[in-house]
């Protein structure tokens, strides 16, 4: 290996990287290695080169050698060059980067005509150059994974290893040669085997790959020439002994691996079992002639089983790596009754399948994909896709779908693909003793299902889709669409594929249906749904009724629906009910309904009781429930406890015996994950700190000759933190240093320091970088480490970022690049940054941009977008539209419901 010119390689393709990211980030776009593979795979490149492949010449914060992409390769590597060099607004000296990815290459000692076939296996690098699958990017496409997932050895594995021990590191018996065939069904790590078992040959043994001109003619071309320490790679072992040029392939193979001259030799291959079956099959009465009587005699007995799944210890195993491997974590959680390889390279092999379909085909998938995107179940209704179609089509390609053409696409989509599902397959029921059945009904595969939703999440179903999915949907599918349907703020729709369902008699339609209404605050309405459902005896439906009795200022008549829940067994209810008529001055009638729910163990029970004991001077009795809650749920009774113990004048040690097992109590539930708030601990911390004397008392506990304890290491860091809350040295808040030196007017020196702190990730100080930066004059560095605070959550940096941007660049790229921010942000379920920018925008006069963005994230599932849409149009002065929007939603095609009715 060259390393200085490797090296030089590498930096300067990085170079390159960053600084067609600077370029993109400037002019408000996303980077990415996943978008440029995505690049690079359309004209004018039309190279397909995975970001993982990239990773691998250029890895990321320098982990690692980089590779060396091979002369192969170079053709990928200058077109990544000229993509960069574009992105940066360069022109890449393509000879340049030819002689220097040569000068890279690894120094290879000049090679007699005669020399022995193939390369050094050191050479290899890159499994796809011998076949190995590509696997899916388990959606971290951007990140430093290497080229394949971790490998979990199985049984085989073992074997293979053996094997190849065998030969390259031989015993008294001599030297020897050896073949394997891996037999296995598609997409079962056949392959993958093979190129683990590269790794325990010496480094000086060769690899020939015979392909060319055809497989049979190419291996025997390489026989002819091998020399010892060579493995043959023949991965599909039928395609070079399967037709007369193979059966003296065959010959000729079998006669090489006795040959003492050449030995060691290593035969490597791979074949699916029916293949393999056909070449080992004996000659069968009534057969013309022996087809395979070579291969035959060379493969019987030497074949290993890869078996289609992982289990037992395999299993372990696979699921210790799967945590390091976000690829494996998603094969092994999605992969069908342990068939993890298949997932992980079947996965691409339906990407190119759905990616090269017909029109026709490709409608039918997309279909699929948005039902099931929307909330449809797996078992999908051939009808509602077949409906479907013309939304996916042009009008004069729908016109030329003729009879049996649905029917041919279907069988075409159903054809398994390296061991896994086809894009789409029938559902099918069998019975024990019965036939199989063939239903009416269609499957999406599980790895395009996802490929969907990620790759059309940004896009608007079509408007009509709604309706089909009303007609043709599975029923027990209705409510997670009319879910759907609302986070799109399509309210008329929601409501009437819940009545649908309710129609159907899919149990928790009426429910699902009155929740919306009550939710979205048409509580008449909802009572409709849910009043018959409470007079009938339900006791879900009587609470809901109680809520909207509530919320309608009707507290009696909420009060009396309470009751009739709790005596229904929702005892929950007489907590409510209880809370309620305290608040209406009721105090007996309060505390019988209290007093009922605390005797069946409602949580908070008892403390509001004590509340109300208290308000009405009843002190000791409050303490004894206080203590009640305390002791059962813990929480924010144990301060009022320790407050009133301390208050009734007992002493510091009897109120810290009774607060120690709280604490313990609480750190055991937080193990558990069911705290959130420590209130033992801090009632710990006030307690020891209001008391001078404890403090000494328990200090005089230590030992100092005796052993350093955990118990007496936690006493002391307590305590050390009690002197503190005593002093109100919790509360003094010291002026950072970078911030000293800014108010000295030391910026530069403040600068370096609150760049450290952005290294180490402290809150807030990649927006302080940028202040700082933009206090020295520098606003593009401003307005890079503004945007790098907005990209991690900082919302204040928006506007400064858009301000420094505009006068840079004018209005227009500003506020794409905050929207694009916001975008993003809104996908990770972090809404605010929308309505920062909106407000953004309105404040720029730009109030029909940021209706339009708003609408169109809203059609394509933003839940929270259409109510901010609601709110631009009313601080607009668009008060009218607002509330009609906020009442009835609006339809698939982006326009404001007008007036409907959601009864049942």
């Amino acid at each position: 290996m060259r390393s200085q010119e490797s090296r030089e390689l590498y930096e300067r393709l990085r170079a390159l990287e960053r600084r067609a990211e600077e370029v993109l980030c400037l002019a408000g776009d996303r980077y990415s290695r996943r978008k440029v593979s995505q690049a690079l795979g359309k004209p004018p490149y039309s190279r397909r080169i995975e970001s993982q492949r990239i990773s691998a010449w250029v890895p990321l914060r320098g982990e690692g050698d980089p590779q060396v992409p091979s002369d192969r390769s170079s053709d990928d590597v200058l077109a990544l060059v000229r993509l960069w060099s574009a992105w940066a607004g360069e022109k890449a000296d393509e000879r340049d980067w030819r002689n220097l990815l040569e000068r890279a290459q690894p120094i290879r000692v000049p090679r007699a005509p005669t020399a022995a076939p193939g390369r050094p296996v050191r050479e290899f690098g890159d499994p796809f150059a011998l076949e190995v699958h590509e696997a899916i990017d388990g959606g971290c496409a951007d990140s430093e994974l290497p080229l394949l997932p971790p490998y979990v050895e199985r049984e085989h594995d073992r074997q293979l290893a053996g094997v190849v021990e065998s030969i390259a590191r031989p015993g008294a018996e001599g030297l020897t040669s050896a073949l394997a065939v891996l037999v296995g069904n598609s997409s079962t790590g056949k392959t993958r085997a093979c190129w683990e078992a590269l790794r325990l040959l010496p480094p000086d043994w060769r690899l020939a790959h015979p392909l060319a001109p055809n497989p049979a003619e190419a291996l025997i071309a390489v026989l002819d020439d091998a020399a010892p320490r060579t493995v043959l790679w023949l991965d599909e072992i039928h395609r070079f002994l399967s037709d007369d040029r193979g059966e003296q392939a065959a010959a000729r193979l079998h006669e090489v691996l006795n040959d003492p001259r050449r030995r060691p030799l290593l035969v490597l291959g791979t074949t699916w079992p029916e293949q393999w079956s056909d070449l080992v099959r004996p000659r069968r009465q009534g057969d013309r002639r022996d087809l395979h009587a070579r291969a035959r005699a060379l493969l019987t007995g030497k074949h290993l089983r890869v078996p289609d799944s992982f289990e037992g210890p395999d299993m372990l195993e696979l699921r210790r790596l799967a945590a390091t491997d976000p690829r494996l974590q998603e094969a092994l959680e999605r992969g069908e009754e342990g068939q993890v390889t298949q997932y992980l390279a079947g996965g691409r092999a339906l990407v190119d399948r759905y990616e090269t379909a017909t029109a026709l085909e490709r409608a039918l998938v997309e279909s699929a994909m948005d039902a099931r995107r929307l909330g449809h179940g797996v078992a999908l209704p051939r009808l509602l896709l077949e409906a479907s179609i013309p939304f996916y089509l042009t009008a004069h390609q729908y016109e030329a779908v003729e009879d049996g053409d649905i029917e041919h696409a279907l069988a075409e989509l159903r054809i398994p693909l390296r061991g896994a599902r086809g894009p789409l397959t029938p559902v099918t029921i069998r019975e024990p003793a019965a036939p199989l059945v063939v239903t009416g009904k269609v499957r999406l595969a599980d790895y395009l299902d996802q490929h969907g939703r990620e790759k059309r999440h940004g896009k608007v179903p079509p408007a009509r889709l709604w309706d089909t999915l009303d007609d043709y949907a599975a029923r027990e599918s209705l409510i997670a669409l009319a879910g759907s349907a609302r986070e799109r703020g399509h309210l008329r729709i929601a409501v009437r594929l819940l009545r649908a369902a309710a129609g159907a008699g899919v149990p928790g339609a009426v429910a699902a249906a009155s929740q919306t209404l009550e939710e979205e605050g048409r509580y008449d309405e909802a009572l409709l749904w849910c009043l018959p459902l409470a007079e009938r005896g339900d006791p879900a439906a009587m609470n809901q009724v109680a809520g909207i009795m509530e919320m309608t200022h009707q507290p009696v008549m909420a009060v009396a629906w309470h009751k009739r829940a709790a005596e229904a067994g929702r005892f929950s209810n007489w907590l409510y009910a209880g809370m309620l008529l305290r608040q209406a001055g009721d105090h007996p009638e309060a505390e019988a309904c209290l007093r009922r729910a605390a005797d069946a163990g409602v949580y908070g029970a008892f403390g509001t009781l004590a509340d109300l004991l208290e308000s009405t001077a009843r002190t000791e009795e409050a303490l004894a429930c206080y203590r009640q809650e305390a002791e059962g749920h813990g929480g924010h009774a144990v301060v009022q406890t320790v407050f009133r113990m301390r208050e009734r004048g007992d002493s510091g040690a009897t109120v810290l015996s009774w607060l120690l097992p709280r604490v313990w109590e609480e750190a055991s539930r937080n193990r558990e994950g069911g705290v959130r708030i420590p209130w033992a601990s801090d009632a710990l911390f006030e307690h020891l700190a209001q008391d001078a004397a404890l403090r000494s008392s328990l200090r005089s506990l230590f030992d100092p000759g005796g052993e350093d304890d955990e118990a007496q290491r936690w006493l002391a860091a307590v305590l050390d933190w009690s002197e503190k809350i005593a002093s109100g040295g919790h509360l003094r808040k010291s002026t950072s240093a970078p911030e000293a030196l800014r108010k000295e007017g030391r910026l530069e020196e403040a600068l370096a320091l609150y760049e450290q702190e952005a290294a180490g990730g402290r809150r807030g100080a990649v927006a302080n970088v940028a202040a700082v930066h933009e206090q020295l004059g520098r606003a593009t560095e401003a307005v890079i480490w503004y945007q790098r605070a907005a990209e991690e959550g900082d919302l204040g940096a928006l506007g400064h970022a858009a301000r420094l941007m505009t006068g840079l660049m004018g209005p227009d790229e500003p506020f794409a690049w905050l929207r694009s921010c916001a975008d993003r942000h809104a996908e990770d379920g972090y809404p605010d940054q929308r309505s920062v920018v909106a407000e953004l925008l309105q404040d720029a006069g730009r109030t029909d941009e940021a209706l339009d963005w708003l609408r169109h994230a809203s059609r394509t599932g933003d839940p929270y977008a259409w109510s901010q849409y609601a709110k631009v149009l009313e601080s607009a002065g668009r008060t009218a539209e607002a509330q009609q929007m906020r009442r009835y939603g609006w339809e698939p095609d982006g326009e404001i419901s007008t007036p409907w009715s959601a009864a049942p």
